[in-house]
């Protein structure tokens, strides 16, 4: 490897400018890539998303008792709009739209907290809820409860050791099992989230090919937290395609 690096590295160097750079201008192309972040949702929700094990009887010693994983959740201002109750007094509520519950569902209640892991299917989403209830109000916003729940399983064939296995799929099933609460602060002069924190507990079971639980099927406790995410924070949800925004 070494060697190949080196010999990589002599012949660059030897190379004239004009060899190393492109003829044209990216400039003149760059606005044509059809880049998800070119749809961040500058005016709806950016939710920064935490997956973690939570404690348990035999929790790992090494690398694996400490790992977290992280992705963000993007929300169409529409969809955004849904959470917030049309009415501030205390008592009224309302509900995610449920194209974007169930998205949220497949695409970031995953079990990433040691590798990677596709989406779930459409059809494996069985529940997947999150709702708000005003609980206080001020002239400048308005105080959130946030719960729900969701129930996710998906049966199908696939591997769980990696490389070792990807020959030899199996019959496997996977899912999780969560509820949600958590608080959050709509400000409304701006009409966006001011704060949002919530988490949502609960239990997961399986394992796919690169996600490091072929020694952890579980069940076992998981948990997620979702927090509003820094507006310098554009990166693309990890399972993009998901989404289905053009």
């Amino acid at each position: 490897m070494a060697d190949m690096l080196r010999r990589a590295l002599e012949k660059w160097n030897s190379m004239t400018k004009e060899q190393r750079l492109r003829t044209d201008n990216p400039r003149d192309w760059a606005d044509q890539l059809q880049r998800p972040e070119r749809l961040y949702p500058k005016d709806g929700l950016v939710l920064r998303v935490v997956v973690r094990d939570l404690p348990r009887e035999e929790t790992p010693e090494d690398w694996r008792g400490d790992a977290w994983n992280q992705d963000f959740a993007w929300f169409r201002r529409d969809e955004m709009l849904s959470l917030a109750p049309e009415k501030a007094e205390v008592g009224s509520t309302a509900a995610l739209v449920a194209p974007a519950a169930r998205r949220f569902a497949r695409a970031h209640l995953i079990d990433t907290v040691r590798g990677q892991s596709p989406p779930y299917a459409e059809n494996a989403v069985q529940r997947a809820v999150l709702l708000s209830e005003v609980v206080g109000v001020s002239d400048e916003r308005i105080r959130l409860k946030i719960t729900g729940e969701a129930f996710i399983e998906e049966e199908g064939t696939w591997a769980i050791r990696g490389f070792d296995d990807m020959n030899n799929p199996q019959r496997r099933k996977r899912g999780v099992d969560v509820k949600f609460l958590g608080y959050a602060e709509f400000d409304r002069s701006t009409r966006r989230f001011a704060s949002f924190a919530v988490v949502a507990l609960g239990t997961r079971w399986g394992a796919t090919q690169y996600n490091a639980r072929a020694d952890d099927l579980g069940p076992a406790p998981i948990g997620f937290l979702l927090t509003l995410a820094d507006p310098a924070d554009r990166v693309a949800p990890a399972n993009w395609w998901v989404y289905g925004w053009r």
